[in-house]
């Protein structure tokens, strides 16, 4: 890193910081008040997850490593390889509705605990302490009913390939619908009193702005580009599961600052709320009684490759992609020897918003530099995966 001005200074920051937060070195160029250049080092922790998952002895082994590379997104991991993998063995457009509907339904609940968790870290990032601690309550709710209901906070050991891996009624789902209702309606109420609060809002505004243009050069993905004014949501540009059937609102603003993809994520999880009461809906016009009917053992599952294998339905590679919280995540499968697939790629959005990042915050408030981190939300497991 190269100085710029008479007076400015380089330090460092990390790749160990407070509480839990993930290895990740900052290389700041700074005169104190104004940021001029910011170097981003990953890699502390990385863990070769193509070599690990190329020596998984099944399916299920694959799905479980899957799911860990990023915690917060595990469902969203899981259900992209899945979806991959029964594209290569030929299951696409063979999974019943109801297992569609159920995976839509968890995939939104996991979009819409992150946001809420991420507006907890926003907030707490502007030192307005009260509706953080309030937020991450919240989230933390929403936690312990996925604990309760399915044996995982982070919605682990749910995804198989074509099948579901917990007991779970109809009644069930009725109760963690209600449930989360009940916390999204108790998270607007916070949100109103935020918006009201001045300094939140000022602290927001113009704080890490990025254009259209700086979006688009750097590829960025979720709700990162919605802010910028870049509308790209796989949910609606190329559906999957059953989203084409839903008319999914536009959520895009146009500042590109802090308070735009703040307002990006209010406005999600008014949206995944309206998904979670469509594909409940859906599954009482189904006549849905439980997953039963999908549950899928090993034996199963077997069972379902072999026979793909005979009828000559499986395919060279398969390809698979689901909206997650903060964006896209692609998961290309090959190589299927019959138990495993040797070579596994996902990609995160994480990859290409972290560059954006790095070209937002030069130039800005030193002081601000927590509140572009926290709005930018990325996660450094999945680039280091």
């Amino acid at each position: 890193m190269q100085k710029r001005f008479l007076g400015d200074y380089e330090f460092i920051w990390g790749p160990v910081r407070k509480g839990v937060s993930e290895s990740i070195l900052y290389e700041f160029l700074s005169s104190g008040e104004e940021l001029h250049d910011l170097n981003i080092t990953f890699g502390y922790k990385k863990r070769n997850t193509k070599s690990v998952l190329a020596e998984k002895s099944n399916l299920y082994e694959q799905i479980q490593t899957v799911e860990r590379i990023s915690g917060l997104h595990a469902f969203s991991a899981s259900l992209s390889y899945c979806l991959s993998a029964e594209d290569l063995l030929g299951l696409k457009g063979k999974i019943h509705e109801n297992l569609q509907l159920l995976r839509m339904f968890f995939a939104e609940a996991e979009r819409l605990r992150n946001h809420i968790e991420n507006l907890s870290e926003i907030t707490e990032a502007t030192y307005i302490q009260v509706p953080s601690a309030l937020y991450g309550y919240y989230a933390e709710m929403l936690k312990q009913l996925f604990l309760k209901f399915l044996n995982s906070r982070y919605l682990m050991g749910i995804n198989t390939i074509s099948g579901f891996m917990k007991k779970l009624s109809l009644d069930d789902v009725k109760f963690i619908l209600g449930s989360i209702k009940s916390i999204v309606c108790d998270v607007k109420e916070i949100i109103r009193k935020n918006i009201e609060t001045k300094s939140h809002i000022d602290r927001l505004k113009t704080t890490g702005k990025i254009d259209m243009k700086a979006a688009k050069q750097f590829c960025s993905k979720g709700v990162v580009a919605k802010s910028a004014g870049i509308d790209i949501d796989l949910r609606k540009t190329k559906p999957y599961l059953l989203y084409g059937g839903i008319k999914l609102k536009n959520v895009e603003l146009h500042d590109g600052d802090g308070f735009s993809r703040y307002m990006v994520r209010i406005e999600e999880i008014t949206q995944s709320l309206c998904i979670l009461e469509y594909c409940m809906e859906m599954l009482k016009k189904n006549k849905f009684d439980n997953t039963s009917n999908y549950l899928m053992n090993r034996r199963d599952l077997d069972k379902i490759i072999m026979d793909s294998m005979k009828k000559g339905n499986t395919r060279k590679h398969g390809f698979g992609y689901v909206e997650s919280s903060e964006g896209p995540i692609f998961c290309y499968v090959k190589d299927f020897d019959g138990h495993i697939f040797k070579k596994i790629n996902l990609r995160y959005p994480f990859e290409s918003n972290y560059k954006l990042f790095t070209h937002g915050v030069k130039n800005t408030m030193m002081m601000d530099f927590n509140i572009n981190e926290a709005t930018y939300n990325f996660s450094v497991a999945a680039v280091d995966k």
